[in-house]
């Protein structure tokens, strides 16, 4: 494709433009208490199931999205899960009936799911070098400003009802439109070989590229199973942490998580300069930061070192993050960048779903439960990754960009 096309600002934004839906899932989570109201006969945890049932329909969307763009195609894919989310997303707008909420919550679920590696790897499809960096450092800051800013956007619609909160997901529509503009068709990976016919002539005949994972991908996921489920520890027990070390209030908890949102993006904006800085090193710095933030977390027992130590870790996290993101395609076999892609986010969202509970099920056999014993596991846990990526590194040469 025509560089200078591609580095438009049109095109990065409506490249970029699908990734501010894939957070979107659990913005609607303030919705539940107004909802339960709604809902009469129905049990606060069945209420509370329709805003993580996502997470669960997201998973089976990455399987049938990986098949679908390699079937069908990369553009059509996404398009379609695109439209899935304008399509399911605002069924709530218009409806009481819980099971068609339940319904309606799951396939929006897999519809992210269709295209969320999709919005990974064909990044890697128009970018290499230096600018590969930038753009994926771009995709993970536009994640969390979708996250902050339609957050913002449903407490506002809040103040009318909860359905009109649901009216949050009509971004799908202008997005829909704005990537099927811009972006082209994407042909499927193909393979020329050479044969020679009994006349002794060589022709040459192209194939369909037969997409696999080899031991890098399946390393990687591995990293990003604990990486995410180590981050997911710290979300769920720091509101706990607040009230039970008389820290602050869960809300107050809520705010600070808010913060390291924030703060996440602007890191996000500035990892191409980060990495271009520290190459390889981006990774064990971010992780090794992470694990000193979640040391500090533990240890203070004041409202502003905790804060500090919560932004730390979303500073080692928001580049970490781009770093193995870019990292699956570079070394997933050719032509499988994108199934490279969906395993790991398997991996990654089975993380973020068992962290939790393994992490405090390895406090409990240290006899210590608390909030604080489960970010010392999480510290520790990340020194480890740590160590083993600097010798990973250390032994193995960096794979080349195709």
């Amino acid at each position: 494709m025509d560089k200078a096309k591609t580095s438009s600002p049109l095109f990065k934004t409506a490249l970029l433009s699908i990734s501010i839906l894939l957070m979107m899932g659990p913005v609607v989570s303030s919705t539940v208490p107004s909802m339960s109201k709604t809902l009469i006969g129905q049990s606060p945890s069945a209420v509370e199931s329709l805003v993580s049932i996502p997470n669960f329909g997201l998973v089976f969307g990455i399987f049938i999205g990986s098949f679908l763009a390699l079937h069908w195609g990369a553009k059509q894919t996404v398009l379609t899960g695109v439209a899935g989310v304008f399509i399911f997303g605002i069924m709530p707008v218009f409806t009481d009936s819980y099971t068609v909420l339940l319904v309606s919550r799951l396939l929006l679920g897999v519809s992210l799911g269709l295209y969320n590696s999709l919005a990974i790897s064909l990044i890697s499809d128009f970018y290499t070098g230096d600018e590969l960096s930038t753009m994926m450092g771009y995709q993970s800051a536009v994640q969390s400003l979708g996250n902050s800013a339609f957050s913002f956007v449903v407490g506002y619609l809040l103040l009318f009802s909860w359905h009109a909160a649901y009216w949050i997901y009509a971004i799908a529509l202008p997005v829909f439109f704005l990537f099927g503009a811009v972006v082209p068709m994407i042909k499927r990976p193909t393979q020329q070989t050479q044969t020679k016919t009994d006349s002794g002539q060589t022709s040459q005949t192209t194939q369909k590229v037969k997409q696999r994972v080899n031991l890098p991908v399946i390393l990687i996921s591995i990293l990003t199973f604990f990486v995410f489920g180590f981050f997911m520890v710290l979300t769920v027990k720091l509101a706990s942490l607040f009230t039970s070390e008389n820290i602050g209030t869960a809300s107050e908890a809520a705010g600070v998580l808010g913060g390291y949102t924030l703060l996440s993006m602007f890191v996000g904006f500035g990892y191409g300069w980060v990495h271009k800085f520290m190459g390889r090193l981006v990774l064990p710095i971010g992780i090794g930061v992470m694990a000193l933030g979640c040391f500090g977390v533990a240890m203070f027992h004041s409202f502003w070192g905790v804060t500090l130590s919560v932004l730390v870790v979303g500073a080692g996290y928001s580049i970490a993050n781009p770093y193995i993101f870019t990292e699956v395609n570079l070394v997933a076999p050719a032509g499988s960048k994108n199934l490279a892609s969906s395993v790991m986010l398997v991996f990654l969202n089975v993380g973020v779903f068992v962290g939790p509970i393994w992490v405090n099920w390895v406090a409990g056999l240290f006899g210590n439960t608390t909030p604080a014993a489960d970010m010392i596991i999480c510290a520790v846990g990340l020194v480890i990754l740590t160590g083993l990526i600097i010798f990973i590194q250390a032994t193995h040469k960096q794979p080349k960009q195709a």
